[in-house]
């Protein structure tokens, strides 16, 4: 590679993309031990609200590490920093080391941040709100009665958390983008 910024934009393209192939695989993981748990539960009382909130969280990072990863791999691919090359595409950017590590970490920071908070969006539509049941005249308590409602601080919060997260992650790759662009026009005007 002509410079370390290619190196850092390499490592950044496989970082994010591993994530979201781990992202997407966890998910998978975790969905289906819910169901596994809900089909071949060993106790009679299963909490049904959990389970919906739990298959909530996980789709929502299915869907997050999926476009994570189809996105940045796209971009590998197109790049061609995968396999053998036979014709290397190398761009000279005017990014120093330490520019191109900061606006990366600060785009993948972004990209972490936008993604929990797209679950705990998510999360706060199928929220689990516990009822307390009153003590009977026998003194036995009972099993708290679950329902799934709506939590609009969660929604909320996930909401900002979310436009601090894309933006964080726009800024980041947009200079990134930009340096890339002037020094491909630079190089095809020599």
């Amino acid at each position: 590679m002509k410079n370390r910024a290619e190196i850092v934009r390499s490592i950044y393209l496989y970082l994010v993309s591993l994530n979201g192939i781990l992202m997407t695989v966890f998910s998978i993981i975790n969905l289906s031990n819910k169901l596994l748990y809900y089909f071949f539960r060993e106790q009679q009382y299963y909490d049904y609200s959990y389970l919906i909130n739990a298959s909530v969280r996980g789709l929502a990072f299915l869907i997050i590490g999926l476009l994570f990863f189809i996105y940045h791999w796209r971009l590998i691919t197109h790049e061609k920093r995968i396999g053998k090359r036979e014709e290397i595409i190398e761009v000279e950017t005017k990014m120093n080391l330490f520019e191109s590590i900061f606006f990366y970490a600060l785009s993948y920071a972004g990209l972490l941040i936008f993604a929990f908070a797209f679950a705990s969006f998510l999360t706060g539509f199928a929220y689990v709100n516990y009822i307390e049941k009153p003590i009977p005249a026998s003194g036995i308590q009972a099993n708290p009665v679950s329902q799934i409602s709506v939590n609009l601080k969660s929604i909320i919060q996930g909401l900002i958390a979310m436009i601090v997260g894309a933006v964080l992650w726009l800024l980041g790759w947009r200079h990134i983008q930009k340096a890339y662009a002037q020094s491909t026009k630079e190089e095809k005007s020599s």
